[in-house]
């Protein structure tokens, strides 16, 4: 939810609030439908993720897509939702680490680090991915967020849902993703995200959502190749 999002969602928020409205938490789910290619999914149990990255980390980078321009006139919709028109976010700059990413021992996304893309002024540079609320920069609102992936050979799908209210009232989620192939030490695939306040204070809002080509590299824990 980028600068105009979040000016948008706070205030609109706030305004609903002052007026009596009402927005209960959802809790984030036990199971989820994670994409593994465009137009397929497998449900994938909260805490998990690919095997093939337990324990270890990856820098994600940007990288030219050879069959489609950035400025596609018809965007096709999202695996999860909204149209990939890209409107929200500005995409990083192709060759550009989009952030590094860090494994727990199921394959889970455990954090984010060196975050300087995706939506740094709100999460800050470094993101905890956990069931645990966590504090953005901006004053009474938190985020929390949770882990779904796995591996079938080489062949991986990932995602991270995260729920975000300002004091008690749900505002929005946001559903990081990425799928693609592991070949020792590097991955090729999509990295996608959809941002969604249709179930928020702030339902005007709607959706957006964008997705491009990326490549992994495992890297040491320092980010060090």
């Amino acid at each position: 939810m980028g600068g105009r999002w979040v000016s948008s969602v706070l205030g609109g928020g706030a305004l609903l609030i002052l007026m009596g409205g009402c927005g209960a938490v959802p809790g984030l789910p036990e199971t989820f439908d994670v994409a593994t290619t465009a137009t397929e999914s497998a449900e994938a149990e909260a805490g998990t993720g690919p095997t093939g990255l337990a324990n270890s980390t990856w820098s994600l980078a940007r990288v030219a897509d050879p069959n489609a321009p950035d400025d596609d006139p018809q965007p096709p919709p999202g695996p999860y939702g909204g149209i990939l028109s890209g409107e929200g976010l500005a995409r990083p700059p192709v060759g550009e680490r989009i952030f590094l990413i860090e494994f727990g021992p199921n394959g889970e996304m455990v954090e984010a680090r060196e975050n300087r893309f995706f939506l740094a002024q709100f999460y800050g540079s470094t993101v905890p991915i956990g069931e645990a609320w966590a504090n953005t920069t901006l004053p009474g609102v938190v985020f929390q967020s949770e882990s779904y992936g796995m591996q079938e050979g080489d062949h991986y799908g990932i995602a991270v849902v995260v729920h975000v209210r300002f004091a008690n009232f749900f505002l929005g989620r946001a559903i990081l993703y990425s799928w693609g192939d592991i070949a020792g030490d590097a991955i090729t695939g999509q990295f996608g995200y959809l941002l969604d306040f249709t179930d928020g204070m702030v339902s005007f809002l709607g959706t957006t959502a964008d997705q491009y080509p990326v490549t992994g590299e495992r890297v040491d824990a320092d980010g060090a190749e």
